[in-house]
C-alpha cells in the first residue's frame, strides 16, 4: 500500500461511521469525531460495521474534541446538512493547503453555487451565490475556503443499531467530483482511495449531476417515510405512494434541467434504484424515530427556494414540504 492517508471523520454515525471502518481496515490512520455512548464503545471496543457480508472491527482515535487530530491529508463531513455550520471554523487546526474537505450530505450543499456556471451562481456585486434556506447570509461560504472542498454523493444505506456498531446494507457507492467540474488528480486520487477500501466510488466531472440523481430520490422518498413511517420497500409497494413520488420527481428533474444539469435518470429507473435499496429505514425515518431534528432544509427548501429563483412550479414538493 501507498503511504497511508491522515483522515478525519467529523460524525462517525452511520454515513461517517461506514467510512471511518472501510478507510481504517485498509490500514489508514483514521480518527473520528463523536460523543456520548457512541465515544465511548468506540474508545472501549472499537468502531463496528456489519453487512450481508462480513463484520469489520477496527481501532481508531476517538475524541469528542477537534483539535486532539492534528492536520489532515482528508477530511470527510458525516453530520447531517444541517448540522455542519458551527464545525466550519473548528476546521481550521486541521487544515493544510492540501487538504480535502469532503461532504457526505444529502440534498443541496452549501457550496453548490461555488465553481457553478449557470445563471444562478451569481449573488450580488457579482459574489458567489449563496441559498439563504441552508447558509443565512453566506457564512457557511465565508467559514472555510471551498477550494478544499469535493462533492460527494452517498449511494450507501446504513444504521447505527447501537453504540459503536453500525449495520449497512453492503452497499458502498459514492460519487465524488469537484464543484468545478473538472476531473482532478485529487478527485481520481480520493476515487482509488476508495476503491481500495472496498468501496465503489465513482469520479465525475459533473458533480451536480450527481446530486440532483440523488435528490430526485432523497426530496420525495425521505418525506413520505417521516409521514408515513414506511420503510422503503413498502413505499415501492403502494400504488398511491409511488404516484406522489413520481409527480415529485418530475418535479425536481425539470428544476435540474432549469439549473443545466441532467439528472441522469429517468423516473422509472430512479424507482428501480429505491427498489433496490430493500427494506431500509430511510434516514429521514431513522431521525424522527430518534427524534433528532431532521434534514428538511437540505432536502426541500433548498429545492423550493431554487425554484423560486426559477420561476419553476413544484406543487408536490410544496405539499411535502
Amino acid at each position: 500500500m501507498a503511504k497511508p492517508w491522515k483522515i478525519v471523520v467529523v460524525g462517525a454515525g452511520a454515513v461517517g461511521g461506514t467510512l471511518a471502518v472501510k478507510l481504517a481496515a485498509a490500514g489508514h490512520a483514521v480518527g473520528v469525531l463523536a460523543r456520548g455512548e457512541h465515544l465511548q464503545s468506540i474508545r472501549h471496543a472499537g468502531l463496528c460495521l456489519e453487512d450481508p457480508q462480513e463484520r469489520l472491527c477496527v481501532e481508531v482515535q476517538a475524541s469528542d474534541d477537534l483539535t486532539a487530530f492534528g492536520t489532515q491529508d482528508l477530511i470527510i463531513l458525516g453530520l447531517k446538512a444541517h448540522q455542519i455550520a458551527p464545525f466550519l471554523p473548528k476546521l481550521r487546526p486541521l487544515l493544510r493547503p492540501d487538504t480535502v474537505v469532503l461532504p457526505a450530505i444529502n440534498g443541496v450543499p452549501w457550496w453548490y453555487f461555488h465553481g457553478d456556471s449557470s445563471a444562478y451562481a451569481k449573488g450580488m456585486g457579482g459574489r458567489t451565490a449563496h441559498l439563504q434556506s441552508i447558509d443565512p447570509g453566506g457564512s457557511m461560504l465565508a467559514a472555510l475556503d471551498p477550494a478544499h472542498l469535493v462533492g460527494c454523493v452517498v449511494h450507501a444505506s446504513a444504521e447505527v443499531v447501537s453504540p459503536g456498531v453500525i449495520r449497512g446494507n453492503g452497499q458502498y457507492r459514492y460519487v465524488l467530483g469537484e464543484p468545478t467540474h473538472q476531473l482532478t488528480a485529487r478527485v481520481q486520487a480520493l476515487a482509488a482511495l476508495f476503491a481500495a477500501a472496498g468501496c465503489e466510488p465513482q469520479a465525475t466531472p459533473r458533480i451536480r449531476d450527481a446530486i440532483w440523481m440523488k435528490l430526485v430520490g432523497n426530496a420525495t422518498f425521505n418525506p413520505v417515510a417521516g409521514l408515513t413511517r414506511a420503510r422503503m420497500d413498502a413505499i415501492c409497494d403502494n400504488p398511491e405512494l409511488t404516484d406522489l413520488i413520481r409527480a415529485g420527481m418530475a418535479e425536481i428533474m425539470g428544476l435540474a434541467q432549469a439549473y443545466g444539469c441532467d439528472p441522469l435518470v429517468s423516473i422509472d429507473q430512479r424507482l428501480d434504484i429505491a427498489r433496490g435499496i430493500g427494506p431500509v429505514k430511510i434516514s429521514t425515518l431513522q431521525d424522527l424515530e430518534r427524534g433528532r431534528a431532521l434534514e428538511i432544509a437540505a432536502l426541500l427548501h433548498a429545492p423550493l427556494e431554487m425554484a423560486n429563483r426559477a420561476r419553476h412550479p413544484m406543487p408536490t414538493l410544496q405539499v411535502l414540504s
